[in-house]
């Protein structure tokens, strides 16, 4: 069941549909080889090595936990919806397939009718200097949260949890759009997850995503594999 499941993902909504539309960025989501781009004889990364971006990928996770604020004086007279989002910085954007209607939890026929014919995203990392404006999701834009991956394949299958987001801003208005917010995914898709967050007024200050994007690329450095001299 699990190797079916596994391959029926790969043909529904993984594997090509993630393809970078940049070689490097591809690279890192395929496991962190990013030295295999300079040096192709560079071995793969060793224990060591994997405790290091392993311990990336978790702190990675608790970036929103330590960083997001709480709600303070700004949230008195504020509605809280528990499915309005926000994107905290820039993201790059790359083209994905609809994931089958067994990937998500509580889907349903609207759903269904509703996203039929909208343009799907996955929000691969944050946003690089090489990022197309047309293929970046900016800082501020509005999301609202539609669906999340059914806990049976993110816990009996070890796969990522994913969140499908309505994008309801900004040029990409009424596309969707889909990040990963738990599992052991690369560590860029992991950032860009992180960087969108619960819609309050506390989060909506600037210098929320610039302490976010600052600890979250050190991070991302330091847990990309090193290559050792020969």
């Amino acid at each position: 069941m699990t190797d079916q499941a596994r391959n029926s993902r790969q043909t529904d909504g993984g594997g090509e549909a993630y393809r970078s539309f940049s070689i490097a960025i591809d690279q890192m989501r395929r496991g962190e080889q990013v030295v295999a781009l300079i040096n192709p004889d560079a071995r793969p990364p060793d224990a060591p090595a994997s405790g290091i971006w392993l311990s990336a990928r978790l702190s990675i996770s608790e970036l929103p936990r330590v960083l997001l604020p709480r709600c303070d004086d700004r949230c008195r007279d504020e509605p809280h919806d528990a499915h309005a989002f926000v994107v905290l910085g820039n993201l790059a954007l790359d083209a994905a397939e609809p994931r089958r209607a067994s990937w998500w939890q509580s889907w349903n026929d609207t759903l269904q009718r509703d996203l039929r014919a909208t343009r799907v995203w996955y929000a691969g990392s944050p946003a690089l200097p090489e990022t197309g404006d047309s293929r970046q999701l900016r800082a501020g834009t509005r999301l609202r949260r539609l669906a999340t991956t059914d806990p049976y394949w993110v816990h009996y299958d070890t796969m990522d949890q994913e969140v499908l987001f309505r994008i309801e801003s900004g040029p990409h208005e009424g596309d969707t759009v889909i990040a990963v917010s738990f599992g052991l995914s690369p560590l860029l898709p992991g950032l860009a997850g992180a960087l969108i967050a619960p819609d309050h007024p506390p989060v909506r200050d600037p210098d929320v995503g610039t302490r976010l994007l600052a600890v979250g690329w050190a991070t991302v450095e330091r847990g990309l594999p090193v290559g050792t001299a020969p």
